[in-house]
């Protein structure tokens, strides 16, 4: 593998006008896959000078956004109510999103420029041992789901458990039962033990699908150099995320769009441009009181709410930002198109396909 060379980096701020204007021929003309954006309902992200989120997921440029049922221990009832609220969310805005269950759907979503919406969960603690709840969550349209939250549940363990045990058998059945039917296995929350012991019993590719290096950030959700190289290994993709718990890298200072860049730099350099992708985490439907009395509670970092995302991507309308930022480090278009979008396609092209 040959490393890219990133000298002498420019800050995404200082781009000049012909890459300016390459920067915005590449989000027009790529495929752009975000894994995992805000909740588009239940809660529903505020208003901004009259543009709803998800008009303002489509000015940016985005294709795809990956949008979360249920997390933390959430039950399969609250999971069914978030099902039926995105629903009608679909069928209330024809005209500028779709489903996406399959790859046609998002080709479909880029070819019409409708914003493709793609569901996913970020725990199995909602299947527990009903391995029947997989083929019922696969039919709704669940294409992305996370093992555990930060806890332990009887799949496996978080990466906030003092203590990682591992995978667990209903954990192997379930890592059996979504591969079957087609849907992508995400370790982002697991704890190392967890991930690794996942990863060695896939039998199709992993994805983190918001994760950085843990040796560019210190923050406890991200990932150990094996971590990721038995990631790759597997054909797998990690979603660099700006979010600040993941994304800094001194203690509660605020990181930018140029520390993001940092991170893509060290994992491309050790596993591949074909392993790394963008996955943001930026949940704008969050409140100040819900984010500080939630999220904080996890994260103990010195971040509040107006700096739980990296400057210059704390919003889905800055997601062009990350083009910037790439062409500052001396990507090629090509290289480019892979990591905003066709690494994410090819492992969904692989995975889907039961």
């Amino acid at each position: 593998m040959t490393a890219v060379k990133h000298e002498p980096a420019r800050s995404y701020r200082d781009l000049p006008k012909d890459e300016e204007a390459r920067a915005a021929s590449l989000m027009r003309g790529s495929l752009v896959i975000d894994t995992i954006g805000s909740s588009l309902i239940k809660p529903e992200p505020p208003i901004i000078d009259g543009t709803s989120y998800i008009d303002r997921a489509l000015a940016a440029g985005v294709n795809v956004l990956g949008v979360t049922l249920a997390a933390h221990a959430d039950t399969f009832d609250v999971f069914e109510e978030n099902v039926a609220a995105n629903l009608d969310l679909l069928a209330a805005r024809p005209a500028t999103t779709l489903q996406v269950e399959s790859i046609a759907d998002i080709q479909r979503a880029q070819a019409s420029g409708k914003l493709g919406i793609m569901f996913g969960v970020q725990s199995g603690t909602l299947v527990g041992t009903e391995m029947s709840r997989w083929t019922v969550m696969h039919k709704l349209g669940v294409r992305l789901a996370q093992l555990t939250y930060n806890e332990r549940n009887q799949l496996g363990d978080g990466c906030m458990e003092p203590e990682d045990r591992g995978l667990t058998s209903y954990g192997r059945q379930s890592i059996q039962e979504m591969q079957r039917l087609g849907i992508c296995l995400d370790l982002s929350h697991a704890g190392e033990r967890t991930a690794l012991e996942a990863t060695a019993f896939s039998s199709k590719p992993v994805v983190y699908s918001h994760a950085n290096p843990k040796a560019v950030g210190p923050g406890k959700r991200n990932l150990t150099d094996q971590q990721m190289k038995e990631l790759a290994g597997t054909g797998g993709v990690m979603g660099i995320s700006p979010h600040s718990m993941l994304c800094h890298k001194k203690a509660g200072v605020r990181p930018t769009v140029d520390d993001m860049m940092d991170m893509f730099d060290y994992a491309i350099d050790l596993i591949g441009i074909d392993h790394v992708a963008v996955g943001s985490d930026v949940f704008e439907s969050f409140t100040k009181l819900s984010w500080e009395t939630t999220t904080k509670r996890w994260y103990p970092s010195g971040f509040v709410w107006e700096t739980m995302a990296a400057e210059g991507f704390s919003s889905i309308a800055e997601w062009p930002n990350v083009v910037r930022g790439l062409i500052g480090r001396g990507y090629s278009d090509e290289d480019i198109a892979k990591v905003v979008g066709q690494n994410w396609l090819r492992v969904f092209q692989q995975v889907w396909t039961a």
